[in-house]
C-alpha cells in the first residue's frame, strides 16, 4: 500500500521539533535585545560623563585670579570643598565677570552662576542628567596659591554609576586641568 501522507505521530514530532526551534530563536532574540539595552544605556551613561567632564575643563580652564577676593578669595584662582570648585568666570554672552560653582547635589553635578563677582548663587541648573548617579566628585588643587609661582592645576575625580542598569559597576573618570591664563 503506497500511502503520500504523514501520519498523526510523523506530524505531532515535527510539530515539537519546530516548537523548539522557535524558543530557542525567541531566547536568543531576547537576550540579543537586552543586551543591546544595556549598551545603549551604558553608551548614554559615558557620553554624559564626558559631556559634564568636557565641560567642567572647559570652565575651570578660562578661570580668572579673583582680585578682589569676593568669590574664591583675594588673589586666588579657585576655591575647592567637600565635593564642589568655586571660581571666577568670564560670561561670552553678557561680557561680565561673573562667579561661578559646580556642586555634587542629590547625585547629579549641578551648576551655578551667580550675577556679578560676589559668591551668592541662587538657582542652578543640572549638568548631569537621569541616567547617571554621581557618586564622588573631587577637586584637588595644586599651585594656587598668591605667592607660590606655579600655574594653578585642577585634577578633577568622577565616579558615577548607571540608574538604569541593575548591578552596574562604577566608572572613575579623572582629568588634571592647568588653567589657560597665566598667573601672573
Amino acid at each position: 500500500m503506497n500511502n503520500k501522507g504523514f501520519t498523526l505521530i510523523e506530524a505531532i514530532v515535527s510539530l515539537a521539533i519546530f516548537i523548539v526551534i522557535s524558543a530557542a530563536l525567541a531566547q536568543i532574540i531576547v537576550v540579543s535585545i537586552q543586551n543591546q539595552i544595556k549598551i545603549t544605556t551604558t553608551q548614554n551613561m559615558f557620553d554624559q560623563a564626558i559631556f559634564a567632564l568636557d565641560k567642567i575643563e572647559k570652565e575651570l580652564r578660562m578661570a580668572k585670579k579673583d582680585t578682589d577676593g569676593g568669590c574664591v578669595g583675594l588673589g586666588n584662582n579657585y576655591a575647592t570643598s567637600l565635593n564642589s570648585i568655586t571660581f571666577l568666570h568670564h560670561d561670552q554672552v553678557s561680557g561680565l565677570i561673573k562667579c561661578k560653582k559646580f556642586v555634587l547635589e542629590g547625585g547629579k553635578i549641578r551648576e551655578y552662576i551667580s550675577e556679578n563677582k560676589i559668591a551668592t548663587f541662587v538657582e542652578g541648573v543640572d549638568v548631569t542628567g537621569d541616567v547617571v548617579n554621581v557618586e564622588d566628585l573631587r577637586f584637588n588643587k595644586i599651585g594656587d596659591g598668591r605667592d607660590d609661582n606655579l600655574q594653578p592645576k585642577i585634577t578633577m575625580i568622577m565616579k558615577m554609576k548607571n540608574k538604569k542598569i541593575e548591578n552596574s559597576s562604577s566608572i572613575m573618570l579623572q582629568a588634571t586641568i592647568s588653567q589657560r591664563r597665566l598667573d601672573l
